[in-house]
């Protein structure tokens, strides 16, 4: 017995002793298998382009604060996945290297940090703590101030960025912004208020990191030479010689994404006759010069509807499905097409669309589709942001497309330039070679409320993404201007995976109680007809009498109503039922099935053992 004991305390040793060798050999290996649908944690072909092209020794600086206590387990396992990441460019390499400092208080990796312009952030317990890199290449320096861990779906954009500037001796290039509404405010002298409240478009900020921006004059006469990417955006009332400036530049071989919408919820008119009714109208946009140089057909009074893509959206009459804001999934992109290939979120609002005329000898090649139940109405039966009237479009039961490259050796519609002009280069009848110019049929999509949401951290503003429709904005720039290989490292897949079946369900339970309120709504607004013929018969002392029929029929309504209001709440309180019991088995499942797995494993074990027979 006590031989036996001592072999089974052996037995436990040699057991204990493997375990500690496995998990040491596990610790100096970095394998790694990837099971995400996008590959979320691999690194993309882009990024190895990127890294392949540096051809002399390149040093990666990172700083993190891994020593400091008080940061949050969140910030501290978010550190290491940035060091993980820059280990895994490097190993691409033998020209990259990366180099870790712990940059505690008051010591020389503190003060090198300062020097390389690294940003110190508060943490919770009033610490400084650093999270940023610098590149050493040549006699040049390049840095990642901070590693915003809100960012993390941008993390392998960010160092493929900085590496690719390594080999970009050029700088930046400058995009031109033509816009008809106001992108920011200013600068005024402190104490002056603008009295302008509206908010800086940020998306604006995003694209610096990428260009250096020009903004240019709504009523410009010419494109400066200098421009290499024009972004023409929501051009309302524009001129007709700055439209030629914008055609001459494209016949020119200049490179431009123009951006229109008819109906823009985020520049609405100043002087509506709606404004006295406090109802806000939006404004829209056209450049019908344009489009008829480019064969391209756009009504700009015409709005998309697609159920399929319908955005739940809060309103009085509580939260709905909105056709008119597309919320678009990855079969709405085109993936043929490498500037959307890996996109798969984006929220368009009221967007028109786009079609090659019959006759024309160009190319359109569509980046982003609605459904093929589709159909349009028009911007002004819209209702200022109403929830009713959902079926009341003319349903064409086909797809739209919302935006798209067309390409072709454009002719100009201009026999001169108009009068007025200063425009001081040659009059071009035809471009001499192919060109190709994005268009798109929104502008809301840019706007802060429909992209992204502001997060407080540690006392800093962060901006955090809610779709991908700043990175659509910036891929196809870069397509345009020639960076190919970031696209593929932006469009990395979204780390949302939002419950299909649950908002299927919600699709479901309204189309239920729609319909009903549609004709409660009906009924009311009968009663209101009626109510005012009665009051057309008021007495000479302005009283208001009602006849026993009439008071009837109105005690009548409000009881009908009071039925109908009953059948909704009894369909969304089977809604909620049925969402949460969706979530009831989600859980259950994934509390019962591993372990149930092992325990039939365990018992398949047991009995082939205790049966003498090979487990295998």
């Amino acid at each position: 017995m006590k031989f036996k004991g001592l072999i089974s305390a052996t037995n436990i040793m040699i057991l204990f002793l493997a375990l500690l060798s496995l998990n040491f050999i596990a610790s100096k290996l970095h394998w790694k298998f990837d099971f995400t649908e996008d590959h979320l944690y691999t690194l993309s072909e882009g990024s190895k382009k990127i890294i392949k092209a540096i051809d002399d020794e390149a040093v990666i600086k990172y700083f993190f604060s891994a020593s400091n206590e008080t940061l949050p387990v969140m910030i501290k396992n978010y550190g290491r996945r940035v060091e993980e990441l820059l280990k895994e460019f490097a190993g691409c390499s033998p020209n990259l290297s990366v180099e870790v400092y712990d940059p505690r208080p008051d010591s020389d990796e503190e003060e090198l940090a300062v020097k390389y312009g690294i940003s110190g952030v508060q943490a919770g317990g009033g610490e400084t703590f650093y999270m940023g890199a610098a590149v050493q290449y040549q006699d040049k320096t390049y840095k990642i101030p901070f590693f915003d861990p809100r960012k993390e779906v941008f993390l392998e954009y960010e160092i493929a960025s900085l590496l690719a500037k390594l080999k970009d001796s050029g700088g930046k290039k400058i995009l031109g912004i033509l816009s008809g509404v106001t992108l920011s405010q200013p600068a005024l002298p402190p104490g002056m208020n603008s009295g302008n409240n509206q908010e800086e478009w940020l998306f604006v900020n995003e694209l610096e990191k990428v260009f250096q921006k020009k903004q240019l004059k709504k009523d410009i006469d010419e494109i400066p030479q200098d421009v290499s990417l024009l972004l023409v955006l929501h051009p309302k009332a524009i001129s007709e010689k700055t439209e030629y400036a914008v055609e001459q530049y494209i016949l020119n071989g200049g490179k431009a994404v123009v951006a229109v919408d008819p109906s823009a919820q985020s520049d609405p008119e100043q002087n509506s006759p709606y404004a006295r009714y406090g109802m806000k109208k939006a404004s829209s946009s056209d450049l019908k010069r344009i489009f008829e140089m480019l064969e391209i057909e756009y009504d700009p009074s015409k709005v998309v509807v697609d159920e399929d893509h319908a955005t739940r959206v809060s309103t009085s009459a509580g939260t709905v499905q909105y056709p008119y804001w597309l919320s678009l999934d990855k079969e709405s992109f085109n993936k043929d097409m490498v500037p959307v290939s890996q996109l798969n979120s984006m929220l368009l609002v009221e967007t028109g669309f786009f079609k090659l005329k019959q006759d024309s000898g160009n190319s359109y090649v569509s980046l982003l589709n609605s459904s093929n139940r589709s159909g349009t109405i028009n911007a002004s039966m819209l209702g200022f942001g109403s929830a009713q009237g959902f079926d009341n479009y003319d349903k064409l039961n086909r797809s739209f497309s919302l935006s798209g490259i067309v390409k072709g050796k454009f002719k100009s519609v201009f026999r001169k330039k108009p009068e007025g002009s200063e425009y001081s280069a040659v009059h071009v009848d035809e471009a001499q070679e192919d060109n190709s110019v994005l268009l798109i049929a929104d502008v809301d999509f840019l706007n802060n409320r429909y992209c992204l949401r502001k997060l407080s951290f540690f006392g800093q503003t962060i901006l955090q993404p809610i779709n991908q429709n700043i990175t659509f904005l910036t891929n196809t720039l870069e397509f345009l201007s020639g960076s190919s290989e970031l696209i593929s490292i932006r469009s990395r897949g979204t780390f949302n995976r939002p419950f299909t079946r649950v908002e299927e369900m919600e699709k479901k339970a309204q189309a239920k109680w729609f319909n009903v309120e549609k004709n409660l709504t009906n009924k009311i607004q009968q009663l209101q007809q009626k109510l005012n013929e009665i009051q057309k018969a008021k007495t000479s002392d302005n009283q208001l009498i009602l006849s026993r029929e009439q008071q009837e029929e109105i005690d009548k309504f409000k009881i009908e109503q009071m039925e109908v209001k009953r059948k909704r709440r009894e369909v969304r309180k089977n809604l909620r039922q049925d969402i949460e019991r969706l979530g009831t088995v989600l859980t259950l499942l994934n509390m019962t099935v591993v372990p149930f797995i092992l325990l039939l494993t365990g018992l398949y074990i047991y009995v082939r053992r205790s049966r003498g027979k090979a487990i295998f």
